[in-house]
């Protein structure tokens, strides 16, 4: 055989081996993922421009924040002392807003993203999700987090899912087969571009007797945003969260969550897009007790139950993701102080009732560093709460 008959078998050889593997990696996504995968790439907080999504909107009564400007906080880097602005300028930022009783006292946006610009949020939209299962179960639509999942969606009683409760998928407990990693063959990436969500929902199953070890899975939150979306039917989780929060909370500015494209279910685990002042409110909102006004939004009982640690000492993973970690509620993240939502590209919401603060850090990316530390610093420049 001639060597260029071998070099064009080689070449064929290895189109062939290509065409097979992108058949493949369309069988185990979907072709509408593998597609939006392949002309969009991995997730970036702009997603929320690139794909389907509910719109929400500003309060028809928006309560703008108070402002205190403060000093500037420092943190300490690279064992030196620097400007949170400076840090934040050089590490990938987007926002950060800092709320002190209940005022503004420092502000930092990067150049091209002003106040009024929402981002991603990522897995911060988790926590916000699970204050709407407390809304839920406030106005009786979800009778208890002891319920099993399949009283709200029966399908998945084949997949064994008859013995995991709410709770169970509260606190990341259901030992389901979902697996959280961008194998861009696996079901993570799969439901992050699927169009057809509810379909991918109901093909998990339960490997075993759920309450094992804490394993973070966006699959349990997935399942939570499917039971949202049947309770609450005909009204959209994103409209549920515009009445029962956004709205009341005074919210100054559009967001969007982004959905699937066949049932416009919401992304709830990853997808919603809000304002780092719109954020804030919802701080503030825990904050408060579940009130503005007087009101009563939320069940203080919730927020208490929400940031009760889930899991024995025993059972916690050392090291777990940032060392201020210590355990884990429904859908928050728990430190010896504080508790805090936390998206994969440096998203966090972090609220401390010892000092009466909120913190919102945005950003295309954690820039390098761990934020939570640097967070947990600032929150210590401020006087503690005296109630």
């Amino acid at each position: 055989m001639s060597w260029a008959r071998r070099i064009t078998v080689g070449l064929l050889l290895v189109v062939t081996l290509f065409l097979l593997a992108l058949a493949a990696w369309a069988v185990a996504i979907g072709p509408e993922a593998m597609w939006r995968v392949l002309t969009h790439g991995t997730t970036t907080v702009w997603d929320h421009l690139e794909y389907p999504g509910r719109t929400t909107m500003p309060a028809p009564q928006a309560r703008p924040w108070t402002t205190t400007p403060g000093t500037d906080p420092t943190v300490t880097l690279s064992g030196e002392a620097q400007p949170v602005g400076s840090v934040l300028a050089e590490h990938d930022s987007l926002a950060m807003v800092v709320v002190h009783e209940g005022s503004v006292v420092y502000e930092w946006y990067a150049p091209d993203h002003g106040e009024a610009q929402p981002s991603m949020l990522f897995s911060v939209t988790k926590s916000i999700t699970s204050l709407l299962v407390g809304a839920a179960v406030d106005d009786g639509l979800i009778g208890s987090v002891d319920d099993p999942v399949t009283d709200y969606v029966p399908e998945l009683a084949s997949g064994g899912f008859g013995i995991v409760t709410i709770a169970d998928l509260l606190q990341m407990r259901s030992n389901s087969t979902y697996v959280e990693d961008d194998n861009p063959f696996g079901m993570h990436v799969e439901f992050n571009y699927t169009a057809d969500l509810e379909a991918d929902i109901l093909g998990l199953a339960v490997r075993d007797e759920p309450h094992e070890q804490f394993t973070y899975k966006s699959g349990d939150n997935a399942i939570l945003g499917l039971i949202l979306h049947r309770v609450l039917a005909p009204e959209s989780v994103t409209a549920y969260l515009q009445r029962r929060l956004l709205d009341p909370l005074g919210a100054e500015d559009p967001g969007i969550w982004s959905t699937d494209d066949s049932g416009g279910l919401e992304r709830t685990w990853c997808c919603l897009a809000l304002t780092a002042r719109d954020l804030a409110r919802l701080g503030q909102l825990i904050l408060d007790r579940g009130e503005v006004d007087g009101e009563s939004l939320l069940p203080a009982t919730w927020l208490d139950a929400s940031f009760t640690a889930a899991y024995a000492a025993t059972e916690w993973p050392a090291d777990y993701q940032e060392s201020a970690l210590v355990n884990y509620g429904y859908q928050w993240w728990l430190t010896d102080t504080a508790v805090a939502g936390i998206g994969k590209d440096g998203q966090y919401l972090f609220v401390d009732p010892t000092q009466n603060l909120v913190i919102v850090r945005t950003g295309t990316s954690q820039g390098g560093i761990g934020w939570l530390d640097l967070i947990t610093e600032i929150a210590e420049q401020f006087p503690p709460d005296p109630g």
